[in-house]
């Protein structure tokens, strides 16, 4: 009996010990891979002193992509999940940062703002961004469908809203080419913003 008890203690701590062991060999045969939208707009203008300061936010996206792994569609209600293919940051924070620096190739804008922002900051015209959807489809296409509207941040008067729906074929079907295709999508959506900011 004292001898099982033994075995039992002993097979019980040799787990505690092999198990981190274990797990650090698991965590290290697949790697993660990273990646980042990216503007793909060229300077198309230079920047004019009259220009306004603009607001960029809130963004908001759908939340089953709101998450550090890459979601694409398999079917019309059904998802995947790309295992070991991961957002660098969290995506609505890239969308944010890539429309901002989108925007200011333009040379609409004298400055631009995050939200959240005071009156200080001067804030004349303000974008905000609702996207809706913004994946590769099961017909291997990247969709972008977002609202957006463009506030006199004075008044809060909306002077112009749209909604954008359109898409990209990547080049291939690797994730890769999925976020080049998804970067395509939002520089085209920023040039269309932009054009209507006065």
């Amino acid at each position: 009996m004292m001898r099982q008890i033994i075995r039992m203690q002993t097979r019980k701590y040799l787990l505690l010990l092999v198990a981190p062991l274990l797990v650090a060999c698991a965590s290290q045969s697949g790697t993660d891979r990273y990646y980042l939208l990216s503007s793909m707009m060229q300077q198309t203008a230079d920047r004019s002193a009259q220009a306004p300061v603009v607001g960029v936010g809130p963004v908001t996206i759908p939340s089953h992509l709101d998450r550090s792994t890459i979601v694409t569609r398999s079917s019309a209600n059904r998802l995947e999940v790309n295992a070991g293919h991961r957002w660098a940051e969290p995506l609505d924070e890239n969308i944010n940062r890539v429309l901002m620096d989108n925007l200011d190739r333009t040379g609409r804008a004298s400055r631009l703002e995050t939200f959240p922002w005071t009156s200080r900051d001067g804030v004349v015209w303000q974008i905000v961004l609702d996207i809706d959807r913004f994946e590769r489809q099961a017909d291997g296409n990247v969709v972008l469908v977002a609202r957006w509207k463009l506030v006199h941040f004075e008044d809060g008067a909306i002077v112009q809203s749209a909604k954008y729906n359109k898409i990209s074929k990547p080049a291939d079907t690797t994730i890769e080419s999925t976020v080049v295709a998804m970067s395509t999508l939002l520089s085209d959506l920023t040039g269309e913003i932009a054009s209507h900011i006065p």
